[in-house]
């Protein structure tokens, strides 16, 4: 599989868990998988950033590799909450980071999905700030004082950006 799925938040009936919602950054689109379809995803090898399968064959998330503690929960027409409520987060958004452009001489940009499905850019310093408010989801964390991508986050350098143009 080369397309990278992200993600993003997930859907409950009620108090039933329906499934996930992740983005494909192939296609730039979103799609709906139930939890069977995710850990069959993950049982191939594949992956869905965000996720990974436990010893017992259980979705968890990939609290290490994508550093993922918290995610928005839909369970409703314009309702969202944080799935983990005693996390001291005070947002109503969340974002993934799926991509970064490397500026020269300049601050980086980064691209993000939010947890109401808009794609957007920007720039290192709001994702600093968004990291603080433990509004990032995955993708990106502080590593010291440098802010450092996951695996999956893909990132462009600024020649090859403008050659992409």
């Amino acid at each position: 599989m080369c397309k990278k799925l992200y993600m993003v938040n997930r859907e409950d009936l009620g108090n039933r868990v329906v499934g996930q919602i992740c983005y494909n950054s192939d296609t730039k689109e979103f799609i709906g998988l139930t939890n069977k379809q995710v850990k069959d995803v993950l049982g191939k090898g594949d992956k869905i950033y965000g996720f990974i399968l436990d010893s017992e064959g259980e979705i968890v998330l990939d609290e290490n590799g994508w550093k993922i503690s918290n995610y928005m929960v839909r369970s409703g027409i314009n309702t969202l909450r944080p799935a983990n409520e005693l996390d001291e987060s005070i947002v109503n958004v969340m974002y993934v980071v799926v991509g970064v452009k490397r500026v020269k001489g300049g601050e980086d940009v980064y691209e993000v999905i939010n947890s109401k499905y808009a794609r957007v850019e920007m720039p290192e310093s709001k994702v600093r700030l968004l990291l603080e408010l433990k509004a990032i989801q995955g993708g990106v964390y502080m590593d010291g004082k440098k802010l450092a991508v996951c695996d999956g986050v893909e990132v462009i350098e600024e020649e090859a950006a403008a050659e992409a143009k």
